[in-house]
């Protein structure tokens, strides 16, 4: 939580003493110890800070162990001011180590005793809390919530980059009208990641969004002056857990968290029941590239594999649930910050294949993470997602991976023949607003049916314009997948599939609406095809065919018509002794200048031909 406030000096006056012209009188009980806890604190009521040559004439601060007061507030005076909180304890005792220490508040006024609340825990470890000059435990209570205008949640959890109504709660019955501009929404620590915006009305309705997971203290102000949360507190927390999805069958998924995710009961060693909930709702496998889990339906859940890890990179997970809404399950691993860990990324590649995890929180392009995969990248090298792969130029990437998931695993094929670094950048990089690719409508495939995805690099014969055509791959009448020619020129082709299958492929032509079979088929394997040594398929004849089926050519009223085809045209028109008489790139074209007779009509479209004879 931010600083508060810094206090002003003053004359040294303990509160203890001061205690003693009150009616209400607490005694510090030193456990017969010479061991301390100090606390270093400043005093929050009603949302406003204390100064320290108030709380003395005002209010008296105890700290307490199982309802032992073991310590009274002294304000100190210095360099600096500061509430000063020794907490006896006998660090031999076990009964004293590590529990928790509780603060009260004694308002003499009137005559009335309130629970604070600490803006972190605090436990009696014989350690210090803060110091004289920062760093302070902020002891807050909200005594006249009458006053209070609104109130808040005092815990919300977010789900990471999903947006969230947080409501405001009218707090004060005769308060009638909520003045929108006096409301104000403070998120006080964390990375400046968040969006947070006022709806239309009374000012109660807000939308958050968690971009960065961990948890971060945030409160209300009306007015300029602090609100209690719903529990009473100055401030309340917002938690924004890093969940890891995976959909229903098979999907790549790894984690980003420094924290593991157990699979297993650590004090039993059992695997837990949320893996197997039912027969039609549990996780059947789990592979990681060196271990295994698996959930059979005789022998139940066994294997090596006990935790999931940023460490072990990616995992294939084949799961069925069949629970209502039940399509995209998660892994919670909690509130920890990956940037704990090391401020750059680096995944460590042996030759070969490489199951690697995505580190990022956020998803990012290929366009903004290319010049950190291409820093140490050799030349064949292939990053290859579920649906979708990338090849290393020799000085780019290229290929149909345009974006990288947060929670999702990828395969990097390393051709280097030694060990290599894939630096990925800082753990926070700058958040990018990325385009949702257009929906896929020529080929449908479900890629959660297969574990594996073979990345096929080809190119065409025949093909002149690549970029109005792609291709699908099957597996007998099933799609498998498809690609498209994300240089221009070498087919990107994605295939789920099973070791061994026989794959056909056909190509589809987006301005003539066209299949054509292509001419060889292609066993399934880790890969097939690359850049320098694509797979090579020949569509001449095809795309001929299928073009000249589509395009008409058409005479009426003095006009000649071409439909059936979105490339440029070339028509001619000859008479019967072979010369040229007009010749038109229009799709309408009017023969009205020519003298009446017989005519031959030819237009060419891409690769297609389509001749008529006319009579004028």
């Amino acid at each position: 939580m931010k600083k508060i406030l810094a206090f002003i000096p003053l004359i040294c006056l303990a509160l203890s003493s001061a205690a003693q012209d009150n009616p209400w009188q607490w005694y510090p009980d030193s456990n017969g110890a010479q061991d301390r806890t100090v606390v270093f604190a400043d005093l929050v009521v009603n949302g406003s800070v204390v100064p320290l040559y108030d709380i003395s004439s005002h209010y008296l601060v105890g700290a307490f162990i199982d309802g032992q007061c073991r310590g009274m507030a002294e304000v100190v005076t210095g360099l600096h001011s500061w509430m000063q909180i020794e907490v006896y304890g006998n660090y031999t005792n076990a009964a004293d180590d590590g529990k928790t220490i509780s603060f009260r508040l004694y308002d003499k006024a009137s005559n009335t005793e309130h629970a604070l609340t600490t803006s972190r825990a605090v436990t009696w470890n014989q350690e210090s809390y803060g110091s004289p000059s920062q760093d302070h435990v902020v002891l807050s209570a909200w005594l006249n919530h009458d006053e209070a205008v609104v109130t808040y949640p005092a815990r919300l959890t977010l789900s990471k980059l999903h947006d969230v109504q947080l409501k405001l709660t009218h707090a004060n019955p005769q308060e009638t009208v909520v003045d929108l501009s006096q409301v104000q929404l403070v998120i006080s620590k964390g990375p400046n990641a968040w969006t947070v915006a006022t709806a239309t009305g009374s000012g109660l309705d807000w939308t958050l969004r968690g971009i960065a997971v961990g948890e971060y203290d945030y409160y209300v102000t009306y007015a300029g002056r602090q609100m209690p949360s719903d529990a009473g507190t100055i401030s309340g927390k917002l938690i924004i857990p890093a969940e890891v999805g995976y959909e229903n069958g098979w999907d790549w998924i790894s984690t980003y968290m420094p924290t593991s995710y157990a699979l297993v009961n650590p004090s039993t060693g059992d695997y837990l029941s949320t893996l197997n909930i039912d027969n039609n709702n549990k996780i059947i496998e789990i592979r990681s590239q060196q271990q295994a889990l698996y959930n059979d339906p005789q022998s139940g859940i066994f294997g090596d594999l006990t935790e999931l890890t940023a460490a072990a990179g990616a995992y294939k997970i084949k799961s069925t649930f069949e629970e209502k809404n039940q399509y995209t399950k998660v892994f919670n691993f909690g509130t920890a910050h990956g940037k704990n860990t090391r401020s750059v990324l680096v995944t460590q590649l042996q030759p070969g294949y490489n199951w690697i995890n995505y580190p990022h929180e956020q998803n990012h392009t290929l366009d903004y993470l290319q010049y950190l995969l291409s820093a140490n990248a050799t030349e064949g090298d292939v990053i290859i997602g579920r649906d979708a792969f990338i090849e290393f130029t020799g000085y780019e990437w290229v290929g149909t991976l345009k974006t990288f998931e947060a929670g999702k695993g990828y395969i990097y094929y390393s051709a280097n023949s030694e060990p290599a670094n894939l630096n990925w950048g800082n753990y926070y990089l700058p958040q990018e607003t990325i385009a949702q690719p257009q929906a896929q409508q020529v080929w449908q495939y479900d890629a959660h049916l297969y574990a594996s995805s073979m990345p096929v690099v080809a190119v065409i014969d025949g093909v002149e314009d690549a970029d109005r055509y792609s291709v699908g791959a099957f597996v007998g009448d099933e799609c498998r997948g498809y690609g498209s020619a994300a240089d221009g020129h070498h087919f990107f082709i994605s295939v789920a599939g099973n070791m061994g299958e026989e794959v056909s492929f056909k190509l589809y032509d987006s301005v003539t609406g066209t299949y054509t079979d292509l001419s060889r088929t292609v066993r399934y394997a880790a890969t097939a095809g690359s850049l320098k040594a694509p797979v090579t398929f020949n569509a001449t004849q095809g795309i001929k065919a299928a073009a000249a089926e589509t395009m008409t050519l058409a005479y009426s009223g003095g006009n000649i018509t071409v439909n059936g085809t979105r490339m440029p045209i070339r028509l001619c028109v000859r008479d019967l002794s072979g010369n040229t008489v007009l010749t038109s790139d229009r799709q309408a074209t009017s023969v009205e200048a020519l003298p009446a007779g017989v005519y031959l009509v030819t237009v060419s479209s891409g690769s297609a031909t389509k001749t008529i004879k006319i009579t004028k």
